[in-house]
């Protein structure tokens, strides 16, 4: 049967009405990714080298210890938390294995139980975050911020000095390739999408997000609340920790400073990426814009020799636009 010509005009404003609801629920994410293509056009406008394969990948390559921050501090602020201690524990983490390396002669059989070492190291340290909050109920960012300065004492205690001796083979983890794409990156953008599948599809990912939206809501669903926020803070320090993992392959030594300002970088990604610092509300997708909008800005900076204290800058003045953006949606929702 033919359409008329009010079918066909009633079939578009219902297309219409979707594509501006979609919209409008996904404003952030449509913002970040346009502000992402728009600063390509600007960087290759300026500079010649940054739309280069080499530049790219290393853009890539700059982007994964964010992103595993990134990522696991989403976790926590889908809770409502907030995780102050994920750049004391990279830092821990890269410390206490290259100690280790260098104390066995940097014994490439040692490779796979240290990486395994500083996982758990990771998810131990998580998992006492998270009691601490559900036992006591105290705010999430006094707890690990108390817990970073215990972390701080720890890794200078540890050294104050990089460490060396780390074998070879480890540190070709970091060079290692598929044609001209590295590895990491390749290992990276699987993360990725486990950690879409996870907030999006698994049991404990809707908890997380249903524990953010309203805690007496999630408790009235027979949500076991204390264990998803126990398990979100478990998330964020193991990925804090595979960070310390790959740093410690990047650099090629355990670096008393490592990870440096990286805690507040991941907060900033996930906020602009719509994650909203309230909890329960943004997705992966947005994390991910907001990591990639984050390392591009780094890279064209470094490209155009900008002063690094007015990327910090530029960085509070970003997080101070999102926390009220939010503050203000919620208050209209009042």
């Amino acid at each position: 049967m033919a359409m008329t010509y009010e079918d066909t005009a009633v079939n578009e404003a219902a297309l219409s009405k979707r594509w501006l609801t979609f919209a409008r629920n996904n404003a952030a994410i449509l913002l970040i990714y346009f502000l992402i293509l728009l600063l390509i056009v600007i960087g290759s406008f300026f500079s010649d080298r940054f739309l280069t394969a080499s530049n790219l990948i290393n853009i890539m390559r700059q982007s994964i210890v964010l992103g595993l921050l990134a990522i696991g501090q989403t976790a926590v602020l889908l809770t409502g938390g907030m995780d102050i201690s994920q750049e004391q524990v990279s830092r821990l983490v890269g410390l206490t294995i290259a100690t280790l390396f260098a104390a066995y002669d940097s014994n490439p059989a040692l490779i796979l139980p240290l990486i395994l070492l500083g996982t758990a190291m990771g998810v131990i340290l998580g998992g006492f975050n998270g009691w601490l909050i559900t036992r006591t109920h105290a705010v999430p960012f006094i707890i690990t911020f108390g817990i970073s300065f215990v972390l701080r004492g720890i890794n200078l205690a540890i050294s104050t000095t990089p460490i060396r001796g780390i074998p070879d083979v480890y540190l070709k983890i970091y060079d290692a390739k598929i044609g001209i794409v590295p590895v990491n990156v390749i290992v990276m953008a699987l993360i990725w999408l486990i950690a879409w599948a996870f907030t999006t599809r698994s049991r404990l990912g809707r908890s997380i997000y249903a524990v953010g939206g309203s805690e007496r809501i999630a408790k009235l669903s027979a949500i076991r609340v204390n264990r998803s926020i126990v398990w979100a803070y478990v998330l964020s320090s193991a990925f804090a920790a595979l960070a310390g993992l790959f740093l410690l392959a990047r650099t090629g030594v355990g670096d008393p400073s490592a990870a440096e300002g990286m805690t507040f970088q991941s907060i900033v990604a996930a906020a602009v990426g719509g994650i909203s610092l309230y909890g329960g509300r943004g997705s992966i997708y947005g994390t991910l814009g907001g990591v990639l909008l984050l390392t591009l800005l780094s890279n064209f900076f470094n490209l155009m020799q900008v002063n690094i204290f007015y990327q910090q800058l530029m960085l509070g003045v970003i997080v101070l636009v999102a926390v009220a953006s939010y503050k203000s949606k919620r208050l209209g929702a009042l």
